[in-house]
Parts: structure tokens; sequence; C-alpha cells
């Protein structure tokens, strides 16, 4: 059962997705003067963006986050940093800048995605 395609039925009829491209990070090239340049896999997505709740901003508050913050729902699998597991760095280009990927809120098996992304300078 595609949850998120039935759950879009009732979404995209309040508020349509907006177009945006996913860089999913695939790790970074060395350069000749030794600094690291950060290499993506570019995906075009449709994607709905919401402020966070009041709960979510009282959860993170703790964590020193800084700049804005969005919510963001995506079909498929996007993860924020995972240290252990090596993974981490993905961003989201939409609305004109690239938001950082900070956490993975929900997944959904591979269906969907709730990230918290934080806008880049």
């Amino acid at each position: 059962m595609n949850l998120f395609g039935a759950a879009c039925g009732a979404v995209c009829a309040v508020g349509p997705g907006v177009p945006a491209m996913l860089k999913l990070s695939t790790g970074s090239a060395g350069n000749a003067d030794f600094t690291r340049t950060a290499q993506y896999r570019e995906v075009p997505a449709t994607i709905w963006v919401q402020a966070l709740s009041s709960d979510e901003l009282q959860h993170v508050g703790d964590l020193s986050q800084q700049g804005a913050l969005r919510v963001v729902y995506v079909a498929g699998v996007v993860g924020g940093m995972d240290r252990a597991a090596g993974t981490g760095g993905d961003m989201v280009n939409f609305d004109g800048a690239d938001w950082l990927v900070v956490r993975q809120m929900e997944q959904w098996g591979t269906a969907w995605s709730k990230l918290m992304v934080r806008r880049q300078t």
C-alpha cells in the first residue's frame, strides 16, 4: 500500500508540492591543495515544506540549532547525519537556497521521510 500516494491526494488538494532538487551526498573528493570538496548525486523531487511545530522547536531547543529551520516531507529515504554509519551531508535545494538535512525526524519504510532542514549561507 502506497501511504505517501494516498496522503498526497488529500494534502495536494490543500497545498501543492514545491519543486526541489535533492542533493544526496556521495562523499568528497580530495583537491590538489589538500582541501575536500563535497560530491552529490542530484535527484529532482517534489517536497512539502512546513514550519517546525512548537513541540518540534522545544525538542530541538537544547541542541543549539541556529538559523532558519523547516520541516520537509519527501517521497523516499533521505537521511540526516549519522557518524557511526558514515552518512550525512544530504541537502535539499528549494526557494533558491540549499538546506542541509539536520535530522531525519520520521521515516515510513521507503515511502517517505520527514526531515528537519537548516538553510545554508
